[in-house]
């Protein structure tokens, strides 16, 4: 392990601590030795990211550390952070893959990687969306606050939608059953919601705040991609999900 391998491990092993953390601790817990992590702790207390308590003689993070982490944070950008696992769904599925974010209570897609098939499912960027119908959007929903959910399920009812363009019927009930679901298994399915014939499986992403900020899908045309086609890929699109929010700092069990 060099030097730098060093300082992070020591800097992860005090962010995880429920408190502070001493140097026989430390040495204990990394396998290094008592002289190394207190050379390493004097020079991270020397540039104000730790802090070591006079009467203890333990250490722990100070708000300098914590300004550089959320400064990082600001700096990533979900699109850019995104396009690989873009790129690796379209590659996996053979299907068109997707980003949207969150814009207010409601949706935009942002980038896309078309599906090489003739027939495909082509993504509108820059096209907002309302979040109660999709899979993508129900993504997006089902892990916002109750209040908001309320506040787009009151959308949905001012807006007299009663049937989507599969011919489903639709309701408040439904949606929020729906919603339940997509928590319960975390990626959300949608056959023919907006345009006949479509089909889609999206995961939610969050942020380092763990807020939802946006959501990662697959849609392609039926019968090629239908409901258990979606199905069977909703724990891939969960895992790339998963792994770009852990990117953007999200704790993701």
């Amino acid at each position: 392990m060099n030097t730098a391998e060093r300082v992070v491990e020591i800097l992860d092993t005090l962010a995880s601590s429920a408190g502070s953390c001493g140097v026989s601790e430390i040495s204990r817990q990394l396998g290094l030795g008592k002289n190394n992590v207190f050379r390493i702790l004097s020079a991270l207390e020397s540039k104000g990211w730790v802090h070591q308590d006079v009467e203890t003689r333990r250490y722990s993070l100070t708000g300098a550390m914590a300004r550089v982490a959320l400064q990082s944070l600001s700096q990533l950008d979900i699109q850019r952070v995104s396009l690989p696992f873009l790129d690796e769904l379209q590659a996996i599925t053979g299907e068109t893959s997707a980003l949207s974010i969150r814009v207010d209570f409601e949706r935009m897609f942002i980038s896309s990687v078309p599906s090489h098939h003739e027939v495909r499912q082509m993504v509108p960027l820059g096209e907002r969306r309302q979040m109660w119908y999709g899979s993508g959007g129900r993504a997006i929903l089902a892990f916002m606050a109750e209040e908001e959910i309320g506040a787009v399920l009151r959308q949905f009812e001012a807006s007299g939608v009663s049937v989507l363009a599969g011919g489903q019927a639709v309701t408040i009930d439904s949606l929020r059953q729906e919603l339940a679901q997509v928590r319960s298994q975390g990626f959300s399915v949608a056959a023919g919601e907006r345009t006949s014939g479509i089909c889609g499986v999206s995961a939610p992403i969050f942020n380092h705040e763990q807020k939802v900020v946006g959501s990662l899908s697959v849609s392609g045309p039926m019968p090629r991609f239908d409901l258990d086609k979606a199905c069977q890929h909703g724990p891939l699109v969960l895992d790339r999900a998963k792994k770009i929010s852990s990117i953007l700092g999200a704790s993701i069990a």
